[in-house]
């Protein structure tokens, strides 16, 4: 009777911790799906330094690179080569495409890695720069990161911006959604946010930009949840999608017509130049990528960190997209 009742016991222990080791499970995923979507719109939360006037006449000038944080020589010279480039053709804001800090994020808003590896050599620039999470300040094999500390720097920095994991930006007929990649596929509620804002966005032009790319040819390949997930919300409704991740550059074509840049070597590289069945251009140098968004037509660039113009890429509007090189 005695064992009988040992048993009993054992196993409404093992049941209870379970339980309460599930509900933990879950609790922990909601807590880290993502923060709720913010909405920024420049120039009300985040001042230009170029007028408006200015902007209406020339379109708006956008710099986008990725995959930067590391510190060394490499970003030091994509840093200098983009202010020298913005020094000459302008800069109104840019987009930081994620692995902001290598190799594992940063520990708090007082971390010196803000200093040495954003406010440093992004500081001549002097736009605002908004930013996304790469895996490398998300977390790896299976260890969270404080990425929390990044979008806490928003209030610190007037530079750095990322209101929330997940968010938009909104400037005349123009609209961004940024996306927490390293949150999906398990994140319900980012890719309802996603398809509701395409739906209903009465911007004209619709980019949207996230760590990881959909389709790539290089050392990560393609990332199945970005084609399953994401890449059906985002054709016939997105104009572009931005990513890194890859650390080299790349300009690709999705069956259904839409455009997508890689653009993940603003300080990390892989010497690799490899092309696929959607590769419109692909270069194993250090660089960035440059947009110029005006009312009929959106520019994208690839510029070496030699300030050369690798690649461009002309869409219009409604329809035709016209490649140039």
């Amino acid at each position: 009777m005695k064992r009988l009742a040992g048993m009993v016991l054992f196993a409404v222990i093992c049941i209870v911790a379970f339980v309460h080791s599930s509900w933990a499970d879950v609790t922990v995923m909601r807590d880290y799906v993502m923060q709720p979507p913010a909405m920024v719109v420049i120039p009300q939360d985040a001042p230009l330094k170029t007028s408006p006037e200015t902007i209406a006449s020339r379109g708006l000038r956008i710099l986008v690179f990725g995959d930067n944080g590391t510190g060394d020589a490499n970003q030091a010279k994509v840093a200098a080569a983009m202010q020298t480039f913005c020094a000459q053709n302008g800069c109104d804001f840019g987009f930081m495409l994620g692995d902001n800090f290598y190799p594992a994020g940063v520990r708090s808003t007082d971390d010196p890695q803000f200093a040495s590896k954003f406010e440093k050599p992004y500081r001549e620039l002097g736009i605002p720069l908004f930013a996304i999470l790469g895996e490398h300040d998300w977390g790896r094999e299976g260890k969270m990161y404080n990425w929390q500390a990044q979008i806490d720097y928003t209030r610190l920095s007037s530079l750095w911006h990322m209101p929330s994991d997940v968010y938009s930006v909104t400037f005349g007929d123009l609209q961004i959604l940024a996306l927490n990649t390293n949150a999906l596929p398990g994140s319900r509620e980012q890719i309802a946010w996603l398809g509701n804002e395409l739906s209903h966005s009465p911007s004209r032009w619709k980019l949207v930009m996230g760590h990881k790319p959909i389709y790539s040819y290089g050392y990560h390949g393609d990332t199945d949840f970005m084609i399953a997930d994401v890449l059906p919300l985002l054709c016939g409704k997105a104009d572009l999608y931005l990513s890194g991740h890859e650390h080299n550059e790349q300009f690709l074509m999705a069956e259904c017509g839409l455009p997508l840049l890689v653009s993940g070597s603003g300080g990390k590289l892989r010497r690799e130049r490899i092309k696929g069945p959607h590769s419109l251009f692909a270069s194993d140098q250090l660089g960035f990528s440059y947009l110029q968004v005006r009312s009929e037509e959106l520019t994208v660039q690839i510029i070496s960190a030699e300030g050369a113009v690798l690649f461009q890429y002309v869409i219009r509007k409604p329809g035709s997209e016209i490649p140039e090189r």
